[in-house]
Order: C-alpha cells, then sequence, then structure tokens
C-alpha cells in the first residue's frame, strides 16, 4: 500500500486528547461576548526608543492579527514581511499585542491611521524587529459562565492541583480549523504532494502541533511527562515517538522531511504564573499567565467541558 491508498481518518480533538485530571464533571461555556476572552502580550523587553523598526502597542476587538498586520503594512507602504508580531491571537477576544514596523527613513501620522476595531495606544522605536514568540506571556482574564449549578469544591481542588503541578501543554483545538480542515489540507500537501494554495506555513505548522499532540497524548497514557516533546522535521535519526505513529501520521513526517522543515522541541507540561479565580453568579473568572505558544483552552479542558461559542 503506498501513501495514495490511505485514507484520513481523523479522531475528534477531544477523543485523542485527554486531559491528565479525572474527566471534568461541571460544564462552561467561554467567548460568549468577546470580552469574555482577553488577552495581554507581556513583551518583557525594554524598547530603546531610538532604531529603524517602530512598535506599535494596540487593543484589536474580533479580529485576525494577521489582517491588523496587513492593514499596518498597507498604511506604511511596506511590505507584509516588514511587519512584525510575537503571535496569532485569537480573533473572538479583546487582544492587547504590539507590532513592530520597518521603517528606517519616515514614520506616518498613527493618529490618521483607522482599523475597524483596533485602538493604538503607543509607538515606540527600537533597533530590531518583533519575532515570533519573543515576548515574554499572555496574561489572560477569562469569564466562564455556567447554565447550571457547578461544583465549586470539584473545580479548586483541579485549580490548586493545576497551580502546583502544570497542565498538559497541548495546542489549542484552533490550531487546525474548523472541523480540523486545516489538517485535511496539511494531509494533501504531505503525504499526496498536492499544494492547493494559501497559507503553507500554517498547513505545516497543525500536521506537527497535531503530532506534538498526539505525541503527549501516548506520554500521557503512561504517565510520563517531564521533558520535551517533538516538533517532526528533518533530521537524519528518528525522532521520539516515530517508531508509535500509524502510517498516515509516519507519511507526514516524511513530508515534513522532504520540505526541509527545521526540527524543534516543546516542554510537555506547562505551569501557569499567577493564577487566580473568583467564582460569581453562574461564573468563573479566571486570570493567569501562560508562556508564548500555549493555550488557554489547554488548561480550561481540565477542569471543564468547555463549549466554545465562538466555534
Amino acid at each position: 500500500m503506498n501513501d495514495f491508498d490511505l485514507v484520513l481518518d481523523l479522531p475528534c480533538y477531544d477523543e485523542v486528547f485527554a486531559t491528565r485530571l479525572n474527566a471534568p464533571i461541571s460544564r462552561a461555556s467561554i467567548r460568549r461576548s468577546n470580552e469574555d476572552f482577553q488577552v495581554i502580550e507581556h513583551l518583557g523587553l525594554g524598547l530603546e526608543g531610538s532604531g529603524e523598526h517602530v512598535y506599535l502597542n494596540l487593543t484589536k476587538t474580533g479580529t485576525n492579527t494577521s489582517w491588523v498586520a496587513q492593514q499596518i503594512a498597507d498604511y506604511s507602504g511596506v511590505a507584509i514581511r516588514d511587519v512584525g508580531y510575537g503571535g496569532r491571537k485569537d480573533r473572538h477576544a479583546v487582544t492587547r499585542q504590539w507590532f513592530s514596523v520597518y521603517l528606517p527613513r519616515h514614520e506616518p501620522n498613527w493618529s490618521d491611521l483607522t482599523i475597524e476595531n483596533v485602538y493604538i495606544h503607543q509607538t515606540v522605536r527600537h533597533r530590531c524587529k518583533l519575532r515570533r514568540g519573543k515576548f515574554e506571556a499572555n496574561e489572560f482574564r477569562l469569564v466562564l459562565r455556567f447554565a447550571d449549578d457547578v461544583d465549586h469544591v470539584d473545580i479548586e481542588q483541579r485549580l490548586y492541583e493545576i497551580s502546583s503541578n502544570g497542565f498538559p501543554n497541548y495546542f489549542g483545538r484552533q490550531r487546525f480549523g474548523r472541523q480540523l480542515h486545516n489538517l485535511e489540507r496539511a494531509d494533501k500537501l504531505l503525504r499526496l504532494g498536492r499544494y492547493q494554495g494559501g497559507d503553507r506555513g500554517m498547513l505545516i505548522s497543525a500536521a506537527r502541533s497535531w503530532l506534538f499532540n498526539y505525541y503527549l497524548s501516548k506520554r500521557l497514557e503512561r504517565g510520563i511527562l517531564e521533558g520535551f516533546g517533538p516538533l517532526y522535521g528533518k533530521s537524519r535519526d528518528a525522532q521520539p515517538g516515530e517508531d508509535q505513529l500509524g502510517p498516515v501520521y509516519s507519511a507526514w513526517v516524511e513530508g515534513l522531511r522532504r520540505l526541509g522543515v527545521k526540527t524543534g522541541e516543546r516542554p510537555l507540561l506547562v505551569f501557569p504564573e499567577k493564577l487566580s479565580w473568583q467564582f460569581g453568579k453562574q461564573q468563573l473568572k479566571l486570570n493567569f499567565r501562560l508562556p508564548p505558544g500555549s493555550y488557554a483552552t489547554s488548561l480550561l479542558n481540565e477542569l471543564f467541558v468547555v463549549r466554545d461559542e465562538a466555534l
């Protein structure tokens, strides 16, 4: 059987990527409004006030990071590659983050820049571009809402456990598109060699993220969550967990190698910082910080059976 004969049969996200704690017994919804899901990016970098790049600190509501970046590029008269940002933040949210623009000779009047549902707080110059993942942390301010009574004691026990021992560092389901559509396109690219246009980097990232989640879930079954898991790519030797992959996933790894994707690694556990919570009437307010690339929804899945109103 060759790769063309294999059938892509992806399981449901929740069926394959189990939680570390016992299955949640309470139900909650998130993102009933954008204001229920707020993200603040902490740069952790001393901006110098001079240099060839202009840094913009802004708040966006209900918009994609990449779309905002394109609006900034168009207004500034630069190519999209000259606009940097630390990471793609949630669309269905209120997010405050930094962008950089390469403008060595001139600077437009930022007060004239009008982008729907975007407000610019501050601009400052710096010597280098803002790269993906090069910031300190994301701060999350979330409101979870309950239709029915929930077990406060159970939820608090889970929160104390997470605060002390962390939670599985899964990539969130939003990484994979609605109904895993990004993975279906990634499968055509990596296994069948059929590129149908669009953001190829996003498809590669989706496949690598799914493979990491699969590796993490297998380690979780064995109760081993110390250390790091692989982000598959081009390597001379087999990477951890390759011998446990089925034929479709193995074909993805071979596709990543053919494309020359660099290997990497990712912590299996993530520990939230400054975790705090407050119960209200049929709601829970959660505040915490996570390192770049970690997902708040993976923490929430340890607490509740979650319904994401934005999906």
